[in-house]
């Protein structure tokens, strides 16, 4: 799902459709030194709903809101980040081959993995790696999501003036944006995440995510304050028993903890003490090389995520 790029530049812009708010993030120069440059967010007023796009022509007044304290326009081509349940995502093993020919495999058996025909999909796919691979195959991340739905998106930032330089989900973006450049953990990892009602589980291998589940799961605080975890450790536990079944060999030895999850140190012990695992508090800033903010809104792992998508 990548779009024409427009030209090259040390500036990095993105933009995360998110529940509660858009949020525009540029970053200026490289993995030696990274700055934030701007940094903007707007509510999205319903467009947005349990991480899929409930009214797309709500977007326009938003990206024109962006767009007004950009100074009137987009200057910078931006990546942006498509809601992660209107994208489905797998791993699909494949002989060894280019990613060229790869792509025109996957047609023949697209809809084995996906509920809709290749030619009613927009598809992005990259090589990641994989824990003990078949001799002579490849493993591919696979995202897909309908046409007409990104088609109606493009359209619509064109409409504001807005070039896009790629799309991607925001739960790959989300992945990269809080475990940083360079792979920090030998064995898996488990990220989990959570925000307006939907809950992020994304098993990491290497540099790349290979697992992805999202979930409605909203944590109801009690009269006494106290946060109720147990149906949010029960999907977890349920999670590391598929990753034992799907991948043998594989330890997973660490969950790291973001967004607002990240504090909840209730959790930390809970997940612990059900798994035996240990339990990081993930900080996007410093994986990135980036000071906190001094608002220190939380919600930008996404967009980080997505802007430094093509930093090297």
């Amino acid at each position: 799902m990548v779009a024409a790029a427009f030209f090259r530049s040390n500036v990095q812009a993105a933009l995360a459709l998110q529940e509660d708010c858009l949020r525009y993030i540029e970053l200026e120069g490289g993995l030696s030194g990274l700055a934030v440059r701007t940094k903007i967010s707007v509510p999205t007023g319903g467009a947005i709903r349990k991480d899929t796009l409930a009214d797309v022509a709500g977007l326009v007044p938003l990206f024109e809101q962006v767009a007004a304290q950009l100074g009137g326009r987009f200057k910078v081509p931006v990546t942006l980040g498509f809601p992660s349940r209107d994208i489905l995502i797998r791993v699909i093993e494949l002989p060894e081959m280019d990613l060229d020919d790869a792509r025109e495999a996957l047609k023949w058996d697209f809809e084995k993995h996906f509920p809709y025909a290749y030619g009613d999909a927009a598809v992005d796919i990259a090589r990641v790696e994989t824990p003990s691979p078949s001799p002579g195959t490849m493993a591919l991340l696979v995202a897909s999501c309908r046409l007409r739905a990104v088609e109606t998106v493009m359209r619509v930032a064109d409409a504001v003036g807005m070039g896009l330089k790629a799309i991607e989900p925001l739960n790959v973006a989300l992945f990269r944006g809080i475990t940083g450049p360079l792979p920090a953990f030998e064995k898996g990892h488990l990220v989990l995440f959570s925000r307006e009602g939907v809950t992020q589980i994304i098993l990491g291998y290497g540099e790349n995510g290979i697992l992805y589940r999202s979930s409605l799961l909203d944590f109801k605080r009690e009269e006494n304050g106290v946060v109720e975890y147990s149906a949010f450790v029960r999907e977890v536990i349920n999670t590391l028993t598929f990753i034992r079944k799907e991948y043998r060999g594989l330890d997973v030895e660490t969950f790291l903890l973001a967004g607002a999850l990240a504090q909840e140190t209730a959790l930390a012990e809970l997940l612990t003490a059900g798994t035996g695992l240990t339990c990081i508090a993930a900080n996007p800033w410093n994986a990135w090389g980036l000071p906190l903010p001094e608002d220190e809104e939380s919600g930008w792992e996404t967009v980080m995520g997505l802007a430094v998508r093509d930093i090297s």
